[in-house]
């Protein structure tokens, strides 16, 4: 067995001896108080910054917090419409990688290179970070009927946060 592979079993071990007995009540369905599209940074783990158990909130992850995937999209739409969940968290956070990549390097025609020109449209302001976590609340706002209809009826807020890597703390911008 391979070292990384050796220890996610022994997480996953680790996880059962701590959670196992409460894994039940989640069989039968999902209640979370929040969705949070974020990072998919391994520094950046929603469910720790928040300090929420299982079940807790809903979490979409990509790298630099972008709304430009049918599949990242229609997650949330997903935990609006199924889960009415009645927030949204779009989170950036510093010494994010994929920010750095589009402040830094030309764009290409990879996969990589679709994130980057989608950070890149909002380099129009001088704050990229946050401009970026307002520019996927637009964006989400702008691709999703089910969203913007939720908002709209006043049933789903969507906010912006940056969450600290130096201090760990988050910061709600609206």
């Amino acid at each position: 067995m391979s070292e990384e592979k050796k220890r996610l079993a022994d997480g996953n071990r680790r996880f059962i001896s701590k959670h196992g007995a409460e894994l039940d009540k989640h069989i039968a369905g999902q209640n979370p108080f929040a969705a949070v599209l974020t990072c998919s940074d391994s520094r950046v783990p929603p469910e720790l910054i928040f300090d929420v158990g299982i079940g807790e909130i809903f979490v979409v992850r990509d790298a630099g917090n972008i709304a430009i995937d049918p599949s990242e999209i229609g997650s949330l739409e997903y935990a609006v419409e199924h889960l009415r969940v009645p927030l949204i968290v779009v989170m950036g956070h510093t010494c994010c990688g994929a920010l750095n990549a589009a402040e830094n390097g030309p764009g290409d025609s990879s996969c990589v290179g679709e994130i980057v020109n989608e950070i890149r449209c909002c380099f129009g302001e001088s704050d990229h970070l946050r401009a970026n976590v307002r520019m996927q609340i637009a964006h989400l706002m702008e691709r999703s009927q089910a969203i913007s209809k939720a908002v709209k009826d006043g049933t789903l807020k969507i906010m912006g946060a940056v969450y600290h890597l130096e201090d760990g703390t988050v910061e709600f911008l609206n």
